[in-house]
């Protein structure tokens, strides 16, 4: 048998020059055809998990209370290792009450403009509108109900989660910046003031949320419970003479 130069070879017995098969060579094309394929998988997989997760800490937050919710608990429902759990959420109110919110421009400037007058009820509207606009299903359903049944879940919440009080704090910074009349306090930068204003929205949402509890409302709230609550915050914040 002799090699010959193109790779090709020639039996000297039979006197046929035969081609060696060579290893098909994928394009890039069909490469990243191919990852994307593993990719779209893996993330559908990661989101099936996920939801796996929060259905099972909603549901048993909902049907025995948020003290029943443990790690383990969540795991044994989901069908998952407690590596997973902390895979995907941080801490257990992450998996019950979701994860930081992230506040889209247009409805800010919208619920803003509409409360110009009172940025501590814009600041609350921000953050159920907001947390509303991550679906409209039975897990965002029973999330509302935990707040308006548990008294004190809103609050806990909201100050637990840093991450989304801050984010909503530079947006009232950005709108007091950009509307320097609404601000209300003349010996206190807009960073200041933003954040009194988003600690005040943090009381206004959890006692919002009694109250349509104790009525059993739904959401949206209207804004005469908005308004009710804050006369009261109103009351207690003058000094009795």
């Amino acid at each position: 048998m002799a090699i010959l130069s193109d790779g090709s070879w020639l039996s000297m017995d039979a006197g046929q020059t035969c081609t060696q098969p060579r290893e098909v060579d994928l394009g890039w094309d069909e490469q990243r055809e191919g990852t994307a394929m593993t990719e779209g998988l893996r993330e559908k997989k990661m989101r099936v998990a996920r939801r796996a997760m929060e259905e099972a800490a909603v549901g048993i937050a909902y049907e025995e209370g948020v003290h029943a919710v443990t790690v383990d608990r969540i795991c044994e429902v989901a069908m998952v290792s407690r590596s997973t759990f902390f895979n995907y959420f941080p801490s257990l109110e992450h998996a019950i009450f979701g994860s930081a919110l992230v506040y889209d421009p247009v409805l800010t400037e919208r619920i803003l403009s509409a409360h110009r007058d009172d940025l501590v009820i814009a600041a609350s509207r921000i953050v159920m509108e907001t947390v509303r606009g991550q679906g409209d299903d039975e897990l965002l359903r029973k999330r509302f109900a935990l707040f308006a049944r548990e008294p004190g879940t809103a609050t806990k919440v909201s100050w637990a989660a840093g991450t989304s009080r801050a984010g909503l704090q530079d947006v009232i910074v950005n709108w007091l910046d950009a509307h320097p009349a609404s601000a209300r306090l003349a010996d206190a930068d807009h960073a200041t003031e933003a954040r009194m204003i988003v600690n005040f929205s943090i009381t206004l949402g959890d006692e919002v949320m009694r109250l349509v509890g104790e009525d059993g409302g739904d959401f949206p709230f209207g804004p005469a419970v908005f308004r009710a609550v804050r006369e009261r915050m109103r009351a207690l914040s003058v000094p009795a003479r």
